[in-house]
């Protein structure tokens, strides 16, 4: 029996070939991601950490506090060979034309030391000796087109500036966990410029950010480490070499872990859509096959045979589809990796468990989607399975379509429950959920509307149409779950663009509409030209004041703190400004109380209802780890959860926090003319970057904008294996009609009308579940938005321009998916397909 059933699968090669396709396409997105996260964790945990130092203690906080003095006490600790001091600066380097380089690195600390251990590797040139002699990180020079022998601005605290000859060039080998933060942890930041230690005290502070104790030979490091945290406060970071590395290897693979959370779910709904697809050919394969088995169990076939026999034959398929899909996958590997990661160097790395997971994911993947189409093979009696069409049983119809609706229901009570802008993290969790099953319910209900909505489509336009439009028309009409089986795939991945880009286009109105609430026409805007976490400093500050024209400045310190409130714990962006920043530069809509920062804290709408807070509740804001403070709601207005949803006092918060401005606002009686004195002032400061309201608009649209792309190019690749289901069902569909084409083409249809039905059948199917697609991914992002943004369901925006490029790029690929059937239902020999039973 078995192998009668793999024989004949053999016998039809055209089939093999579409199946192992289809289970091919979604193999290959698997074992590609999981192949890209390899070999980028691989890398980052080959990458040279330190092995030289014994201990390392690192001052807390985010300033430089340990002296000459506290080094030359460390070094002479029993079992400390030598101690080194590292100094961390402010640094910001200067390409060609004038033009800031942006670094991963914060500004911060992009400045540092040179010293002659294993810090530092020289790439090319020598280390810099003197004042005048700078060496660059090779990746950051390299970007900036900047070489050994030219002659490079370095951008310093306070406005100053170092012109420096590029001596060398380098790679930095890291101590512990890397940081492009001014983090407080334990971590180490890869410096941009590197001083010699003399010039590095003149231009970026005589204190260390931390300092290394190297061990003499069989002295303990733990020994070292306990013997020098009696002689520091206990918030120094005091740790073991051996420790940092450990850290650095834990963070690498948190990193590459983290890679994979993001890849493996565009690859599951690559497989999610090719798993319709291959069920679909399942089914018309069975549909196909009916008389076979129906003679097979004629003479004796049990089910349990039949339904083994097609299990068996997805297990075959499955294992060669998973080989080509593997194969695949690992070729496409540099390719993803160069476009994910341009410029770095990264170690291409590909381990058993990618290759097992493409074969496990192959074999599962088409031995589910197989098994339904087995069951209903072995289902049918002998007799009743000798006609040749495929009913779905009138009960088997009922039951789906009453469960689909009802999940429909229910999606609808549960969204309609939790619908409220100030709901809870539960009642949106539930929302979101209630979003799923919704969508859901609308794949259960595919064939219902197909046949709810092509058979009258075929009346109305039947007779007013062209012979290729009625027929192609009645072709996708005939078999609704047919044609429900391949448009699903296609409907899953447009209600993934389409929800998404919903949620982008909310995102981006949010963006603009709360920004233009909250910063007057009025003000100039100053930030970092770094970007990132980057800050300005007091310096620029000072500076904005004393020019003439402005008569207002407030500097915005925006930072992630912990709250602790009468409901619980949370952490949310809070905004430290000067309190008259809320009076002028700022213009935040007051619903409740004033703005008076003096008195406490101005809180946003939104978060006040999340945290269940009111007028002159308490409130306590954990700062760092020194230093929190407990204030009274004395306001509250009307914004979203995107910007910082707290405004606090400035003075309240430590000094540390008071120097990082993240955001300058500044202006005066005459806006233009402040603006104008604002920009000539900082006419050579390219590290400043000034613009207006507008500015911070386009900015934060640009930023949300292009982590959309990412998704968008992942469910592009969903998409096209969905088409590519397309050209499966029609080449399947050109097969099992072989004789009613020849008998078209006996009666006179020409080729052309043969290509033209077979060319609107594709555009049919494929336009139904593009809209169908529509219809379920715009309103699942309308919850995305609620659930995400805290807005009203309806204040989503519409992504019109996505929607329609999309139905337009769906349309030309179903024109292009139908060429091959098209051209194989063209050719077909009259008599032959007459003759064929």
């Amino acid at each position: 029996m078995l192998k009668t059933m793999l024989r004949d699968l053999l016998a039809h090669k055209g089939r093999v070939v579409m199946t192992l396709i289809a289970i091919a396409l979604g193999v290959t997105a698997t074992v590609g991601s999981w192949v890209v996260s390899d070999s980028i964790a691989t890398t980052l945990a080959d990458q040279e950490t330190r092995k030289d130092v014994g201990v390392s203690v690192q001052s807390p906080g985010k300033e430089p506090q340990l002296t000459s003095a506290d080094r030359d006490r460390m070094a002479k600790t029993p079992g400390v060979g030598r101690a080194d001091g590292v100094i961390v600066g402010r640094a910001g380097l200067v390409g060609r034309g004038n033009k800031f380089v942006k670094t991963t690195t914060i500004l911060d600390r992009a400045g540092t030391n040179w010293s002659n251990d294993k810090r530092f590797t020289v790439e090319t040139g020598k280390a810099p000796a003197g004042p005048g002699q700078v060496a660059l990180n090779k990746t950051d020079a390299d970007s900036a087109g900047i070489k050994v022998g030219d002659t490079t601005q370095v951008l310093l605290s306070d406005g100053h500036s170092d012109s420096a000859k590029v001596t060398a060039l380098f790679t930095y080998n890291r101590l512990g966990p890397k940081t492009t933060t001014d983090s407080n942890e334990a971590s180490d930041a890869v410096p941009v410029v590197a001083y010699d230690t003399a010039t590095a005290e003149k231009l970026l502070g005589t204190r260390f950010h931390r300092i290394e104790l190297t061990a003499t030979a069989g002295a303990s490091a733990d020994a070292i480490k306990a013997a020098v945290q009696k002689t520091v406060p206990n918030d120094y970071h005091v740790e073991t070499g051996s420790a940092l590395t450990n850290a650095a290897v834990q963070q690498s693979d948190s990193e590459a872990q983290e890679l994979r959370m993001t890849m493996l779910p565009f690859a599951a709904v690559a497989l999610l859509v090719g798993m319709f697809v291959i069920a679909n050919t399942f089914t018309m394969l069975v549909s196909q096959r009916t008389r076979q088995f129906a003679l097979l169990r004629a003479v004796g076939a049990r089910k349990g045979q039949v339904r083994t026999g097609i299990i068996a034959e997805a297990g075959v398929l499955g294992l060669a589809g998973g080989t080509i899909g593997t194969l695949a996958g690992v070729a496409l590997g540099p390719s993803m990796i160069s476009v994910m990661r341009p410029g770095d160097d990264v170690d291409f790395t590909v381990s058993p468990v990618a290759i097992l997971l493409g074969y496990g994911v192959a074999l599962l993947v088409t031995v589910l989607a197989a098994y339904n189409s087995a069951r209903r093979a072995a289902a049918v009696a002998p007799v009743a399975a000798l006609r040749t069409d495929a009913t779905v049983p009138r009960e088997t119809k009922r039951t789906r379509n009453f469960i689909g609706l009802g999940c429909i229901v229910i999606a609808i009570a549960m969204v309609a429950a939790t619908a409220d802008p100030s709901s809870s993290n539960l009642a949106r969790i539930i929302g979101l959920v209630g979003a799923v099953l919704g969508v859901i319910g609308m794949i259960m209900l595919t064939p219902f509307f197909a046949e709810a909505l092509l058979r009258p489509l075929t009346r109305l336009l039947g007779a007013r149409s062209r012979p290729a439009v009625r027929l192609g028309l009645r072709n996708a009409a005939g078999d609704p779950r047919r044609t429900s089986g391949t448009a699903t795939a296609i409907t899953v991945g447009l209600a993934l663009v389409c929800a998404f880009a919903t949620l982008s286009a909310s995102f981006s109105a949010l963006i603009a509409s709360t920004t233009r609430a909250n910063v007057p026409t009025t003000t100039t805007v100053l930030q970092s030209a770094a970007g990132g976490e980057s800050s300005l400093t007091p310096a620029e500050a000072d500076k904005v004041k004393t020019l003439q024209g402005v008569s207002q400045v407030a500097g915005s310190r925006d930072v992630l703190v912990g709250l602790t409130y009468k409901g619980g714990k949370t952490e949310r962006r809070i905004s430290a400004i000067e309190p008259a920043g809320l009076k002028g530069v700022l213009t935040p809509n007051i619903t409740a109380g004033s703005p008076d920062l003096k008195g406490g804290v101005v809180i946003s709408q939104n978060q006040a209802d999340m945290m269940d807070l009111g007028m002159n509740d308490k409130i306590t804001l954990h700062l760092d780890a020194k230093h929190s403070v407990t204030q009274s709601v004395v306001g509250i207005y009307d914004a979203t959860e995107l910007q910082a949803s707290i405004f606090l006092d400035v003075a309240k918060t430590p000094k540390s926090l008071q120097k990082q401005i993240t955001t300058l606002y500044a202006s005066g009686p005459d806006p233009d003319k402040a603006r104008d004195s604002i920009r000539a002032a900082f006419r050579d400061r390219p590290d400043v970057s000034i613009g207006d309201r507008e500015t911070l608009v386009k900015q934060g649209v640009d930023q949300q904008s292009l982590a959309f792309t990412l998704m968008y190019a992942m469910f592009g690749v969903a998409i096209l294996i969905a088409v590519f289901g397309v050209v499966n069902t029609l080449v399947l569909s050109v097969m099992e009609r072989t004789r009613e084409i020849g008998v078209i083409r006996a009666v006179g249809a020409t080729r052309l009308l043969v290509r033209r039905t077979i060319r609107v059948e594709s555009i049919v199917i494929s336009l139904f579940g593009a809209l169908l697609g529509v219809v379920m991914g715009v309103p699942a992002g309308a919850v995305m938005q609620h659930a995400m943004f805290g807005q009203r369901l309806w204040d989503f925006s519409l992504p019109a321009g996505i929607i329609g490029l999309s139905l337009l790029g769906i349309a030309v690929a179903a024109v292009l998916a139908a060429m091959w059937p098209a051209r194989r239902a063209a050719r077909t020999n009259m008599l032959a397909a007459i003759a064929t039973e």
